[in-house]
């Protein structure tokens, strides 16, 4: 029998807690790998928005160039009409 690959995960925007930091991969949308984002943007409007104004620019990882945002931002964009 031949098996079915695995889901792959979705990440609602209810599944992180209170000050989690995110990535832009968790933020924005991939269609190909199915997930939905916490935002239904890809990463070019991410950036877009960061390069404008519209989003925090983020921060740094320490020792790292991972850029995290807080939840509770990325939540308050996704409300603004």
């Amino acid at each position: 029998m031949k098996s079915h690959p695995p889901e792959p995960p979705s990440r609602p925007i209810t599944s992180f807690p209170p000050g989690a930091l995110v990535r832009t991969s968790d933020i924005c949308r991939d269609p190909r790998r199915g997930y939905a984002g916490i935002l239904p943007i890809d990463r070019s409007t991410w950036h877009r928005w960061v390069k404008s104004g519209k989003a925090p620019a983020g921060r740094c990882l320490a020792g790292t160039s991972t850029r995290v945002w807080e939840i509770e931002v990325v939540r308050s964009l996704g409300t603004m009409q």
